[in-house]
């Protein structure tokens, strides 16, 4: 009995290398494909829209005030007329403007490892405007000297750096800065309540400085969405300036009096500044 075990179990291993052979192969097993990385590198385009909230602080100026009393009885201007001349100071005063504004941009970004650098240019129309009316006597009556004016900015742009770093692979936090430009249009009526006052317009298209900062999120491989605040200094322009002359007769028995008022306006000198806050959306290609 023994001798049949041992023969059975020696036939077993004998034959087991054998049927082990005959097995098919095993397989390897593939490793699974690498995720693809998201790359910022390339040119994009987008559009924006937001909100704004700036101000134009005028500065002071010196004007005055002519008045030219003379007998018109006879004629023209008699040579005993009696001219005055009342200096005047235009206070200063400070303008806030907002409004809607919407516009476009282009740009270019190169990542570096975890780091974002970039140029974009973007143009945009807005809405933004406010106005002001200001009195050199505390509520404007009959006879005040008064300033009534109003400011718009009727389109800006800016071309920018960028430099920003990947929280994510998805999701850039970035400052950005460079120059700024756009038109600024002033309206204004100055003078005297109830006499002589100038009616103007000027406009002016200045250069100045950008800086601000944003988050942007790749929410697919081609589309981001951006959240950004900048803020943008035009520097100084130039408003309306000029003189008004009004004349009125009193009719005085045998004599016919002639009061001709002129107010000279040394104009509106402003800085004018700005809050962009702006959501927008790119697409890259």
């Amino acid at each position: 009995m023994s001798k049949i075990f041992i023969g059975a179990l020696g036939f077993a291993l004998l034959a087991a290398p054998a049927m082990a052979a005959d097995l098919p192969a095993r397989m390897p097993v593939k490793a699974p494909p690498p995720v693809p990385v998201y790359s910022w590198t390339g040119f994009y385009i987008g559009g924006n829209v937001g909100h704004s909230w700036g101000r134009a602080n005028d500065s002071a100026g010196a004007g005055s005030i002519v008045t030219n009393v003379f007998r018109t009885a006879s004629g023209p201007a008699d040579p005993t007329a009696v001219i005055t001349t009342t200096p005047l100071a235009f206070p200063g005063r400070r303008i806030n403007v907002d409004g809607i504004i919407g516009g476009g941009q282009i740009g270019y970004n190169w990542q570096i490892s975890a780091w974002v650098w970039g140029l974009e240019s973007d143009f945009q129309g807005s809405g933004q405007r406010g106005s002001q009316l200001s009195c050199v006597t505390a509520g404007c009556p009959a006879g005040s000297l008064f300033v009534n004016e109003s400011i718009k900015l009727e389109w800006f742009g800016t071309t920018r750096a960028r430099a920003g770093y990947l929280v994510t692979p998805e999701l850039l936090l970035y400052a950005t800065g460079g120059a700024a430009y756009g038109e600024l249009k002033s309206n204004a009526t100055a003078g005297i309540i109830g006499g002589a006052a100038l009616v103007g317009s000027a406009s002016s298209t200045r250069v100045g400085w950008t800086a601000g900062a944003g988050g942007e999120w790749a929410f697919d491989r081609k589309w981001s969405l951006k959240l950004e605040y900048l803020y943008i200094d035009l520097g100084r322009f130039n408003g309306v300036a000029g003189a008004s002359t009004t004349t009125t007769v009193a009719n005085v028995p045998l004599q016919g009096f002639s009061t001709q008022t002129t107010v000279n306006f040394p104009g509106v000198r402003s800085k004018f500044t700005d809050h962009i806050l702006r959501a927008g959306v790119n697409y890259r290609f």
